[in-house]
């Protein structure tokens, strides 16, 4: 077969993408426009956006009220092609629980000026215009609304452009728990006047020009290629027109979901969005930069009613063309991973999927390293992905939900959690982040560890707020928990959480637990009581936590054998260290599966990206459960 790329023109250098201009004079800035974003920001799902999406920020209770910062460490910023000219400067925002603590910005530009033509605003100083959801003292706020300042400020919301040409707009923190989903810099309709409501609005102000963009216009739709290995969203193809950089055989958006294109794209039941309606003789480009050069596992995520075939290719650096079988699934939103191996180059290139046949959904495509273990074939089975992790003990909400917030950050995105120095009164926050996050529902099981003094026997006189926790958006049937009857120095007996769940049609039992500090025989007793409960339950067996002791203190993986195996001895790399941050020089925590390795291990890493959040770093495992 002849390698064919589908793309407008071989080009060397990836073309920056630019928000699309509603009309000469009104250019709208979404979430899917963003360029840049940087600390407490991110991009959040939510149907009520437009787009589909937000730019968030936790609350974590933090404001500055004076200025805002020249060199912001929370903020995010787009680039926009306008005219020279005058321009109004309107946001719609939406307040975290609509409290008025969570309800105002800064924004700043490149190279804005006011009538007399002096600087104003201007990005990497301490001027800002302040845009304050809240229309006046007490008033309260209550959902989106389109603001353009703050009521007790004189300022002007009218900027001017000297040269017309690309300009930047910058956003940054005030009060933090702020959404945003669109920025209207108008010379025309909202000149004089707002786009829409104060509170409660519905205003979606049309892109109509994303359907046919200038070639300045072509590009990678999150404003830069997405870096390799990693997840490439379906939904997430190159902006351009319609033969340029997709194609679909039918008009407008079947699924009405995400963008305006007439590129199929409905809400997925794993959370995001996926591509449907696929048919044979479509295609779509994707943006894309392969960090090192070397042999990598392309893993599709579909679902179907009968199968399909779509051939994946690399161009560029890569050389691959390559037909891949979309198996039948059992149903639309009945998701299975198919995998395919390719030798990639380094560098930027297109990713084209071309559909050849078949009906088909289609959620994300991920590329991972491949693994060099000796690991049994993974043929037929179902992928999950669990993290396990420590995240330190925190009794405050805005601490749970950003933690929840660097989890779902990670790629793969984890099904199941683990966590560790869990806290009960959080429990629920740390479900309802993760919903947030993923617009999945989640559901879970925590079991409190118990005080030091209230055993008795093989019950718990009292509880407390630390224990261990299992999340998962994954089908729940069944769950439980037991205590570990070995004291330490905190506790009196130590917990461990079961939860069932359905991968694939197949019950995967998940346990979760945090071993005793410095009590070698405590730890040891403690692993004989899991390997004899979990013996009570079917397989296959996941068991997840902090076993608090590095292999030179005592070997977990052995205390925990025969019954359990380190995934980390099948498919990891180097030492695993994850304590303590910074600089970890310990291994203490692991994810194990249990001797029959139905659910099998492919890949493990220790993620990094958490940072100090927590003095552990969390394990993050894919297995191929069957």
């Amino acid at each position: 077969m002849t390698r064919r790329f589908v793309s407008a023109c071989s080009i060397a250098v990836l073309l920056a993408v630019s928000p699309a201009l509603a009309s000469a004079t009104e250019i709208i800035i979404r979430a899917s426009d963003v360029s840049t974003i940087r600390g407490n920001w991110h991009i959040a799902y939510d149907d009520t956006a437009a787009g589909g999406r937000s730019l968030a920020s936790n609350d974590n209770g933090w404001s500055t009220t004076e200025t805002p910062l020249a060199s912001p460490a929370d903020y995010f910023e787009a680039s926009f092609s306008a005219p020279a000219g005058s321009y109004h400067v309107w946001l719609r925002l939406r307040a975290t629980n609509n409290s008025k603590y969570n309800e105002s910005v800064w924004v700043q530009f490149s190279d804005a000026v006011n009538g007399s033509g002096s600087a104003i605003y201007r990005i990497g100083t301490t001027g800002g215009l302040l845009v304050n959801l809240e229309r006046c003292n007490s008033c309260g706020v209550s959902g989106w609304g389109w603001q353009d300042g703050a009521y007790w400020l004189s300022q002007a919301s009218t900027i001017r452009f000297t040269t017309t040409g690309t300009h930047r707009v910058r956003v940054q923190t005030r009060e933090d728990g702020v959404q945003i989903d669109q920025i209207v810099i108008s010379s025309g309709n909202y000149l004089y006047e707002s786009p829409g409501q104060l509170t409660n609005d519905r205003t979606i102000l049309s892109d109509t020009s994303a359907d046919s963009p200038s070639a300045s216009q072509v590009g990678p739709y999150l404003g830069s290629p997405v870096r390799l290995p990693g997840r490439v969203e379906a939904e997430n193809f190159d902006n351009g027109a319609d033969g340029v950089s997709y194609h679909d055989a039918t008009s407008g958006n079947t699924g009405g979901a995400y963008r305006q294109t007439n590129v199929d794209i409905e809400r997925c039941a794993e959370g995001g969005y996926n591509v449907g309606w696929i048919q044979a003789g479509e295609w779509a480009n994707y943006s894309v930069n392969v960090a090192t050069a070397g042999s990598y596992i392309v893993r599709l995520r579909v679902a179907s009613l009968s199968g399909g075939y779509l051939h994946v290719g690399f161009n560029g650096p890569s050389n691959v063309w390559t037909q891949v079988r979309v198996p039948a699934t059992g149903g639309w939103q009945t998701w299975q991973t198919v995998e395919m191996p390719a030798k990639l180059g380094a560098g930027n290139q297109l990713l084209t999927l071309s559909y050849d046949a078949g009906s088909f959904n289609l959620n994300y495509i991920e590329v991972v390293a491949p693994t060099t273990s000796t690991a049994p074939s993974t043929s037929g089975g179902t992928t999950v992905t669990v993290v396990t992790w420590n995240i330190h003990y925190n009794a405050n909400a805005s601490y749970a939900q950003r933690a929840m917030d660097l989890l779902m950050a990670l790629s793969p995105r984890p099904q199941v959690v683990i966590i560790q120095e869990a806290v009960r009164s959080q429990f629920n926050t740390y479900l309802e982040r993760l919903k947030a996050r993923t617009g999945q529902t989640w559901t879970g099981h925590f079991a409190n560890h118990c005080p030091k003094g209230a055993l008795s026997g093989s019950s718990c006189t009292s509880s407390e707020e630390e224990g261990v926790a299992v999340l998962t958006s994954l089908p729940v049937t069944s769950k439980s928990s037991r205590l570990l009857p070995y004291a330490d120095a905190w506790h009196s007996a130590r917990a461990l959480v079961r939860v069932a769940v359905t991968v694939g049609g197949v019950q995967l039992q998940v346990f979760g637990t945090h071993l005793q500090p410095d009590q070698p025989a405590a730890r040891y007793n403690s692993m004989s009581v899991v390997k004899s409960y979990a013996a009570n339950y079917s397989r296959p067996q996941i068991l997840g936590g902090d076993f608090n002791a590095d292999p030179d203190q005592i070997c977990s993986s052995s205390g925990m054998s025969p019954a359990f195996i380190d995934t980390w001895t099948l498919v990891g790399s180097g030492r695993g260290f994850t304590a303590r941050t910074p600089s970890p020089t310990m291994k203490l925590d692991y994810l194990f599966t249990d001797a029959g390795k139905r659910a099998n291990p492919t890949s493990t890493r220790v993620a990094t990206t958490t940072g100090t959040a927590s003095d552990h770093y969390p394990v993050l495992t894919t297995f191929s459960v069957r």
